[in-house]
């Protein structure tokens, strides 16, 4: 795992790095003293919070929790703590319900999220034994659990000329280099940007206010190394080039049985794609095994400039090893349509990979492959060791030879593939119509009735139906309770 960072906020405005510390967690005896001590060290005072410089937070080895830490006040009977989301400030959400939280020790535990902002609030608690009173104030710290920026891009720049013009390490595969776009900012790219191998995350730390980056030519992202891609507004405009392409000549290392393996994640986040023209991602003719891409909380909007093979292609004897598409919407304008979502030809077999994952989870598809297919995967259809998940999801007017069998390339009653609660509609002469997946979504979870989309030609694809609604499927944003 990545090496986390942590910037803590103090409530005058100033700023501390908090460092990795060894906690001790529990009751009160385990801050060096017994009750009897901690009771009787201290008395008929007004108790002071803990020191605000000297809280500590440190995430666990998963990053999926955190602990934050704090001195000792002697006479204290304990301390109520909060802990909230405040990513979206006028918005503070609590943490695992953690407010106002009587706490009989010296630190806590809970979960944890990246790219979230957080603030902390501890006041020492009274002890009607030893006749103290409650602190009159709290101690606050604010952090955020993003990866430390290593530059910051400025407004109104063109990207491609910006990292054309800079000297980047000759091979950072090992390191994420963090650069910062302005919050609402304008950016253009006239031509590819081209990392080479270096891991780059092109992001913005405020997803209240995400900048806009304009293709102004035949722009693109090339990749021989991680791609990460967060809070951002991409317009394609008449780009002709693929959104993000494998290089033409792989730099990466690591060849086996040659083919390219890049064992490094393609990871776009809460970013909305429009006019995508060509490709989503594209192998560039080469045999390039990614190990994972993960497109999360986004919206992409397709129009094909021709008939193209696939949304995600990797045809060239090269595989995603795992491909998620989660709380997401993908939907289809103009004249032109792609053969397939998602076409590949190798397997993880071929690289002596443990399995390969499909999972489309939460997510809304409209008017995708309208005359095409959901998948064509050549050496991975039918294997034990390719699972497929496709969960909460609507697909409307997607594949009219049915989403269920395509997304299994047609082999029936595959046991490694899980469904569940997705809608197949269809348009036909004689109105709407839903696939009949049987022999592929056997669970009889499939919803046969129409979401009722807002308005989709104008990308507005809340649901009002009530058998959706409850389900809860499709993207989460397009639920009526999210608006």
């Amino acid at each position: 795992m990545k090496k986390n960072h942590f910037i803590a906020r103090r409530k005058l405005g100033g700023y501390l790095m908090l460092g990795v510390a060894v906690l001790t967690f529990g009751s009160c005896a385990q801050d060096g003293f017994d009750n009897g001590e901690r009771f009787t060290t201290v008395s008929g005072v007004k108790l002071e919070s803990p020191n605000a410089d000297s809280i500590v937070v440190t995430p666990d080895a998963s990053g999926a929790k955190q602990t934050i830490s704090w001195p000792v006040v002697f006479g204290a009977g304990g301390y109520i703590v909060s802990v909230y989301d405040v990513t979206t400030p006028d918005k503070p959400v609590a943490v695992d319900s953690i407010e106002n939280k009587l706490v009989d020790g010296t630190a806590i535990t809970f979960s944890r999220k990246e790219d979230t902002y957080y603030k902390f609030s501890i006041k020492s608690a009274a002890n009607a034994k030893a006749n103290n009173t409650a602190a009159e104030q709290n101690s606050e710290i604010s952090y955020n659990t993003y990866t430390p920026t290593y530059k910051t891009i400025p407004d109104n720049t063109d990207l491609t000329q910006y990292f054309a013009g800079i000297t980047l390490p000759a091979d950072s595969t090992s390191n994420d280099l963090c650069f910062n776009l302005a919050d609402g900012g304008s950016y253009t790219m006239s031509g590819v940007i081209t990392p080479k191998l270096n891991k780059i995350t092109l992001r913005c730390t405020n997803k209240n206010k995400r900048p806009t980056v304009k293709f102004t030519a035949n722009a693109g992202f090339v990749m021989d190394a991680g791609l990460t891609l967060k809070n951002i507004n991409f317009d394609c405009g008449t780009s002709a080039t693929p959104f993000v392409s494998m290089d033409a000549t792989p730099l990466i290392k690591n060849v086996i049985s040659s083919n390219y393996f890049l064992q490094d994640k393609l990871n776009i986040q809460s970013c909305n794609i429009d006019n995508v023209n060509n490709y989503f991602v594209y192998d560039n003719k080469q045999p390039v095994y990614i190990e994972n891409v993960v497109v999360n909380n986004c919206i992409v909007h397709l129009t094909p400039a021709a008939v193209l093979d696939a949304v995600f292609y990797l045809n060239k004897g090269g595989n995603i090893l795992s491909l998620t598409v989660s709380n997401s919407t993908f939907y289809e304008t103009g004249s032109y349509d792609y053969k397939y979502f998602y076409q590949t030809s190798g397997r993880a077999k071929n690289i002596s990979y443990l399995s390969n994952n499909t999972t489309y989870a939460n997510s809304t598809f409209y008017n995708v492959c309208n005359n095409g297919q959901w998948g064509n995967y050549n050496g991975m259809a039918g294997q034990t060791n390719a699972y497929w998940n496709m969960t909460d999801c609507i697909f409307a007017y997607c594949s009219p030879s049915g989403v269920a069998r395509r997304f299994l390339a047609g082999k029936t009653n595959q046991k490694t593939a899980t469904f569940k609660n997705n809608t197949y509609m269809q348009k036909n002469t004689g109105g709407i119509t839903f696939d009949v997946p049987t022999g592929y979504d056997d669970t009889g979870t499939d919803i046969k009735e129409n979401p009722v989309f807002n308005n989709p030609d104008k990308a507005d694809f809340t649901i009002s139906n009530a058998a959706q609604v409850n389900a809860k499927t499709g993207d989460p944003r397009w639920l009526p309770s999210a608006q």
